[in-house]
């Protein structure tokens, strides 16, 4: 009886011990799976990066795109843009070209930021040519390529007869306000040149405009004449019989021509001489692009002078500019 008793003992604290070992070893098991399931989180939130997962890096003017982040659903992501005048951006995402230029994007979600730099791109390239310089180039080019013909690279252009004001002061300074008034309505503005002291050619103008891959060009200018009372405006294209580049963008030139002639003078209200053919321009003749030279007015008349070089009426010749562009493609 004794002996039975005691192996009863045994059994028991065996499976004590047998069940005592296994509640530890699950135990362990479940604090060795809490941990690995602990780092495995802390993980994920380490690895986690905020960043987008729709974006672009160039938009034109007047079209939309839409910024996406990786950010929960219900998380509350803030876009802003860097210049308002260039672009807008809603609290969507969805970003608007407005003029051309550069702009950030930026989304802000929790405390990370994260940014894009969107190049916002003309809804068209205006390459604009202000005639002359304050130094003229009296060397010799080819009117145009393969040309044997040659005319000299610069002339010193007129000078106003009230005003004293040079040709070259005068279309710089009109060519400025109208590349201003245009990047206002989202064009994209290429000028051949920013100030006086120069050395381009006709040639060298023609190739830039070419290399800024342009839509159109306008080459402005100021006419004169040995008498007083000639007055009026004028543009001067190239025709189908043209034998150089000029030839391929005739009839374009002619729409462009016709528009800019209109509105200008409709505009400013100075006397309409038409559109003349010009065959012989060596800034046309290179130019790989409908192109046109106005001649605002004529700076020989003193009326006209003191009109062309007048601020607000610089104003409505601008206006009259902007409107034939506008015109040609029409917008």
């Amino acid at each position: 009886m004794k002996k039975t008793y005691q192996l009863c003992i045994l059994f028991l604290t065996f499976i004590c011990l047998t069940f005592s070992c296994r509640l530890c070893a699950l135990a362990t098991q479940q604090d060795t799976t809490n941990e690995a399931e602990s780092d495995a989180t802390t993980s994920n939130e380490t690895d986690w990066e905020f960043s987008f997962i729709k974006k672009k890096e160039s938009l034109k003017v007047n079209k939309k795109c839409t910024f996406k982040t990786n950010a929960p659903e219900q998380g509350q992501v803030t876009y802003k843009v860097s210049n308002k005048k260039y672009a807008s951006i809603t609290t969507n995402g969805v970003l608007r070209g407005k003029r051309a230029g550069t702009v950030t994007v930026s989304a802000t979600y929790n405390d990370q930021t994260i940014q894009c730099k969107v190049k916002i791109k003309g809804k068209k390239i205006i390459y604009i040519d202000p005639g002359h310089q304050q130094y003229a180039d009296l060397s010799t080019e080819p009117i145009g390529p393969g040309s044997s013909t040659r005319k000299e690279k610069m002339t010193g252009g007129a000078t106003g007869v009230a005003t004293g004001i040079p040709e070259y002061k005068f279309t710089l300074t009109i060519s400025k306000k109208l590349k201003t008034a245009l990047e206002k309505k989202g064009y994209e503005v290429v000028l051949s040149r920013t100030k006086h002291n120069v050395k381009m050619g006709n040639v060298a103008r023609a190739k830039k405009g070419n290399k800024a891959k342009a839509n159109i060009c306008i080459r402005i200018h100021a006419d004169s004449f040995s008498s007083s009372s000639a007055r009026g405006a004028s543009v001067l294209y190239a025709s189908s019989s043209n034998p150089y580049y000029a030839r391929k963008y005739a009839k374009k030139s002619k729409k462009l021509a016709t528009k800019l002639i209109d509105e200008y003078c409709d505009a400013t209200g100075i006397y309409k001489r038409g559109i003349v053919v010009r065959n012989d321009l060596t800034g046309t003749n290179w130019s790989k692009m409908p192109t046109v030279l106005i001649e605002c007015g004529f700076m020989s008349n003193p009326t006209e002078d003191r009109k062309l070089n007048n601020a607000a009426f610089q104003k409505k010749m601008v206006k009259g500019m902007v409107n034939g562009i506008d015109a040609y493609f029409g917008y």
